[in-house]
């Protein structure tokens, strides 16, 4: 069982065994503060209100978070400790960005490290969704949704299986990078099941492409995370990038079959959250099946 995940009841509070340790916390914590933004899905999908969130752009789902609407506690990676002691909170989440911080957070009130294990996404979205679930009395709202979700990646599977080879482009300041099963976004090959067309990434690194490099990758599908698109940066697009005479003779090119990600899904929530995981399985669902 996942660290993240073993809950053990007394009277009104759970005991918590979570990536930075063991934290006993109330049941139903009034006041919560969310350090994550795919855990703040989480909380969005289950319902839950939150008191604090990370400053920054919010998207889709996610929008009702935005400027003066819920008081803001610094960024991710660097949570204004004034800012959550003011709000006096019952419990605050932390995940991946806020790692480093949680030592400090931890310190103000009750505190829970949920960062997700990104080699095995989907079940770590599910582990944590029912954690929570269970700490805010939410398993009605939730095993709903986590059933869709396990219907929905087992219908991708089979059409990835079909599909042939697939490439993750990652797009940054002008350049491609190819990212494969050991990055953080390889839930694309791991969990949907989507067969890579790289294969040799050194330490787990990335891989500059060219489009000449691309052409000769020659992948079946090219799927698309444009980094700059999901911080709002007015910088060159991803398409723009893959406008290019040698991607188009790829089989990817020459079928259409370059499908361009939710940025703000795959990069800001790490391809996890709830609802947004459930998004990104629809989304490749879609292009798929045309």
């Amino acid at each position: 069982m996942s660290a993240a995940t073993a809950l053990v009841a007394q009277a009104a509070t759970v005991s918590v065994t979570h990536a930075g340790g063991q934290t006993d916390v109330r049941t139903n914590p009034q006041k919560t503060v969310v350090l994550d933004l795919a855990l703040l899905d989480v909380m969005n999908a289950l319902k839950v209100p939150v008191a604090g969130v990370p400053g920054g752009r919010f998207s889709g789902t996610l929008s009702h978070y935005g400027p003066d609407s819920v008081t803001k506690v610094g960024s991710m990676f660097e949570p204004d400790l004034d800012a959550i002691r003011a709000l006096e909170p019952d419990l605050i989440i932390a995940g991946r960005r806020s790692t480093k911080a949680y030592p400090a957070v931890a310190e103000i009130a009750p505190s829970i490290n949920l960062a997700f294990d990104q080699r095995n996404l989907v079940d770590s979205v599910m582990q944590r969704t029912r954690t929570l679930a269970s700490l805010y009395g939410k398993q009605d709202v939730a095993e709903p949704l986590l059933e869709r979700l396990n219907t929905s990646v087992k219908r991708l599977q089979t059409k990835t299986a079909k599909a042939g080879k697939g490439l993750l482009v990652f797009t940054t300041g002008g350049k491609l990078i190819s990212q494969g099963p050991d990055s953080r976004f390889g839930v694309l090959f791991n969990d949907f099941g989507v067969v890579p067309a790289m294969t040799v990434f050194p330490a787990g690194k990335g891989v500059a492409l060219t489009a000449g490099s691309l052409q000769a990758l020659n992948p079946d599908w090219i799927y698309v995370i444009d980094r700059d698109a999901s911080l709002g940066r007015n910088a060159l697009s991803a398409k723009q990038l893959l406008d290019d005479a040698q991607v188009e003779k790829t089989a990817a090119g020459k079928n259409g079959r370059i499908v361009y990600l939710d940025p703000y899904n795959w990069y800001m929530l790490d391809g996890a959250g709830l609802n947004s995981l459930q998004e990104n399985v629809d989304q490749l669902l879609e292009a798929l099946e045309r």
